[in-house]
């Protein structure tokens, strides 16, 4: 019996999804389960993933409910100790999952475990960002907002993710809500190699979908806030009163910052898109908006790139 599940959910995968999903089964652990939750594609996505002829494959068909219902629909068909994620236009680099299932076999104290990731445009390959390896400087930075774990990057122990809960049910970016939980009965970390490219492209790096991004985080942040308090949790609703109800300073700075951040991720996918000129002036003009914050990221970045990985 398989040791390891991976869980994707896609909504409009295509043109991508084949070499996500190609990534994945061509894994070196060819022992594994794939679960595939289709959360109510109109663009071709559904009709390929009737054309798929591999019996390690479970496809899922739903209506459109959002990330978090796709995860925990798919979650249900897990039975096996171990789950990887991977988003449906990502590449996992071919030894990924041999390395994590190795790393957590050696490590039972650690319920999730991420790597690097590189970005990947239509035309190249960028640097991986440092991402940290230990528990306390990983949660340190989730807990600041900061990127800590690459969410398509990671594996976990199904049985830890099971007795959180799995993830939450809002209609909200959920990723970073479930690794703090995580975090907070069990150890986490990230692998010094490179596991992942994460494709960057205009469709995945739009201004709204920042806002809702950050706002998601800060909701989350919020929760794991109150918790470690032992105070009770707030509603999306009660949370997002309390953030209508700040000075306009503080709604205007929330503001910039994610418009810088939203800045830098197009500059980043219009550098590795034949863009380049273009992408660099939209990274200086992130600086300009939020200097330490595009800073920070910018000093992350790796010497090591995704052909120096064996």
């Amino acid at each position: 019996m398989a040791e390891v599940s991976v869980l994707m959910t896609v909504y409009n995968g295509m043109p991508y999804l084949p070499t996500a999903v190609k990534s994945i089964l061509d894994q070196t652990l060819q022992d594994l389960h794939f679960v595939i939750v289709n959360d109510g594609s109109t663009d071709g996505t559904k009709e390929y993933l009737a054309s798929l002829d591999d019996d390690r494959i479970d496809v899922i068909h739903q209506e459109n409910g959002g990330t978090a219902a796709a995860a925990n629909h798919g979650l249900s068909l897990v039975k096996t100790p171990y789950l990887a994620r991977m988003d449906a236009d990502d590449v996992a680099v071919a030894n990924r999952l041999e390395i994590q299932l190795k790393f957590l076999q050696e490590n039972p104290d650690v319920g999730l475990v991420g790597g690097q990731v590189v970005p990947m445009g239509d035309h190249g390959e960028g640097r991986s960002l440092a991402l940290p390896l230990r528990h306390d400087a990983i949660d340190r930075c989730l807990m600041l907002g900061q990127h800590a774990l690459a969410h398509s990057s990671l594996m976990m122990r199904t049985n830890v993710l099971n007795s959180i809960g799995g993830y939450w049910k809002h209609r909200l970016v959920d990723d970073v809500d479930m690794m703090i939980r995580m975090g907070e009965v069990s150890k986490l970390a990230n692998v010094s190699d490179v596991l992942l490219k994460y494709r960057v492209h205009a469709n995945s790096v739009n201004g709204r979908g920042q806002m809702r991004l950050h706002q998601s985080y800060q909701y989350a942040i919020k929760l794991a806030q109150l918790r470690r308090a032992g105070q009770p949790a707030i509603t999306v609703e009660e949370f997002e009163a309390m953030q209508r109800d700040r000075n306009w300073f503080a709604q205007m700075g929330e503001k910039i910052h994610v418009h810088a951040i939203s800045q830098y991720r197009v500059g980043i996918a219009e550098i590795h898109g034949r863009r380049r000129l273009t992408g660099a002036f939209r990274i200086v003009w992130a600086m300009c908006c939020s200097p330490s914050r595009t800073l920070h990221r910018l000093t992350r970045i790796a010497k090591k790139k995704i052909g120096a990985v064996g």
